[in-house]
């Protein structure tokens, strides 16, 4: 039963993925087209402006997995319950502060944007602000019924679940673009489709995990672990949100909405990325864990993180070179002409991060481990870093500058400093997983030379354009597959093509 959840919640994770981007590719130039240039960058800048009084869940969706995970696991129910019940008045208190924190923000917004937006947008930004808090408010403890399910590895319900939200949003904002509304009926759709998903994880939890939730004791030995765990996580939360989203706030207040809504499309191209990469992490945390629990040996782990490492390597190399190849094209074709710079701003974030999130299981190992606290305190110093570089160079090259600031953050941060760390302290032989990794990117370079020769052609439409990526694809799959790939990642597709192929088979 696990065993099939964990594999098909990989499937779904990267069926979710794959709507979703598909999604976003065909809707993102209509909502950019209907909306303008100026309202859109405005929607991305409330929507990160938003964002940072989203990060009061303080990271306890991710300790609901955790500690769920080690209850369940040693079947304590009682702990369980008390455990939910606790964390459950935390999560209402939080929606509490986020309510009073809007209305404290809310008439400040005249005075924090007055010398970018025009009066105009400041009033539809603050219509969007009233109706992106109330729905944070309500839907925050949302994190907690997704962790009890993530924790029970529940990953089918989970992904399928995304995937219908992926298919409604896309249908009605579809339609409520061509009925010519505009930024703040999109902020209204997604507020009701959250509020909806939570009413039908709360019955998924209640009535067919038969979770309950009840108070036993006010244990504050629980309370303080809870916040030991849970502080190192919210300053991670901090960083991210530091790292994907100044940038629209310091250009918010330096520049305007165009330079704005320049940035959100390349850091939007960034976002895809990183989800290709935490697909397969994000379903290890719960095995990761009992991994730990149960004594697992730094061999074992240093294992883990080599395997899903050369495997999200695969997918992320090519996705990479390939828009390294043909991403300006696809951006002009795709976002417009006034985009053009956006190609730039997605590379500078993607080289980087290309190394970094072959990495995301060593999070997992962290958070497992209760290691993670000097990951989020080194990552709060560079976002700070982050910040300032970013704002001195925003001022001087605009949303270019905001992506080098976050790029320089990454290598500094995530790849020079994090891998010391997970070395001489973790114990995890980074070396070695940097030796195994070392096959794969010869053949992604050798791909890329190959591929270049594609370039030649340079009619710009839409049919060359995926006539170029198809023979890409199929130039990198082939050199991956006889240079690059070891015997148990060939087993491991070959697994899941069988599977995919039997479920299509019992379907018919």
């Amino acid at each position: 039963m696990i065993a099939n959840q964990l594999g098909f919640g990989i499937i779904l994770s990267y069926i979710s993925i794959f709507l979703a981007n598909i999604a976003n590719l065909i809707l993102t130039p209509f909502i950019i087209r209907s909306l303008g240039q100026s309202q859109y960058g405005l929607y991305m800048l409330i929507g990160a402006f938003v964002g940072y009084i989203a990060i009061l869940d303080f990271g306890l969706g991710n300790t609901t997995v955790r500690f769920v995970s080690k209850y369940h696991a040693v079947n304590d129910k009682k702990g369980e319950r008390n455990f939910l019940f606790l964390t459950s008045v935390i999560y209402l208190i939080i929606s509490f502060i986020i309510l009073v924190l809007g209305a404290l923000i809310y008439p400040s917004l005249d005075v924090v944007f007055r010398n970018s937006l025009t009066p105009e947008e400041i009033e539809i930004a603050k219509t969007m602000f009233i109706i992106l808090i109330i729905s944070l408010s309500l839907t925050l403890p949302m994190n907690l019924f997704r962790g009890i399910i993530t924790a029970y590895e529940r990953f089918v319900f989970l992904h399928s679940l995304n995937i219908v939200r992926i298919l409604i949003r896309s249908i009605l904002l579809f339609l409520l673009l061509f009925w010519g509304y505009k930024a703040i009926a999109i902020v209204l759709l997604d507020a009701a489709l959250n509020i909806a998903l939570m009413l039908v994880s709360v019955i998924y939890v209640f009535v067919k995990l038969h979770i309950k939730i009840k108070f036993y004791e006010f244990d504050k030995y629980l309370i303080k672990e809870i916040f030991l765990y849970t502080f190192p996580v919210f300053i991670g939360v901090i960083v991210d949100q530091i790292y994907w989203k100044i940038g629209h706030l310091v250009l918010g207040v330096v520049a305007d909405t165009n330079e704005v809504a320049v940035f959100s499309v390349g850091m939007t191209i960034g976002q895809y990325f990183i989800t290709f990469a935490t697909a397969i992490s994000g379903v290890f945390l719960p095995k990761i864990t009992k991994m730990v629990t149960t004594e697992a040996s730094d061999e074992d782990l240093t294992d883990i993180l080599v395997k899903t490492g050369r495997i999200q390597f695969l997918v992320l190399g090519l996705v990479l070179s390939t828009f390294v190849l043909f991403g300006k094209k696809f951006i002009l074709l795709w976002a417009g002409p006034s985009y053009e710079v956006s190609w730039g701003i997605a590379l500078v974030v993607m080289i980087p991060l290309s190394l970094v999130l072959t990495q995301t299981v060593g999070i997992s190992i962290l958070q497992a481990k209760n290691m993670h606290a000097f990951r989020s305190w080194m990552y709060l110093f560079i976002a700070i870093i982050n910040t300032l570089i970013s704002f001195f160079l925003s001022k001087i090259y605009g949303a270019i500058g905001a992506a080098i600031g976050t790029a320089l953050s990454l290598i500094f941060g995530n790849i020079i400093i994090m891998n010391i760390y997970y070395h001489f302290k973790v114990r995890l032989n980074i070396p070695e997983f940097c030796r195994k990794l070392s096959s794969l990117l010869l053949s992604l370079i050798c791909s890329v030379v190959i591929g270049s020769v594609l370039l030649l052609i340079s009619s710009n439409s839409w049919l060359v354009l995926i006539v170029q990526c198809s023979i890409y694809s199929i130039i990198y799959i082939f050199i991956m597959w006889f240079f690059g790939m070891n015997d148990y990642e060939k087993q491991l597709f070959v697994n899941v093509y069988n599977k995919i192929k039997k479920q299509t088979s019992c379907n018919t």
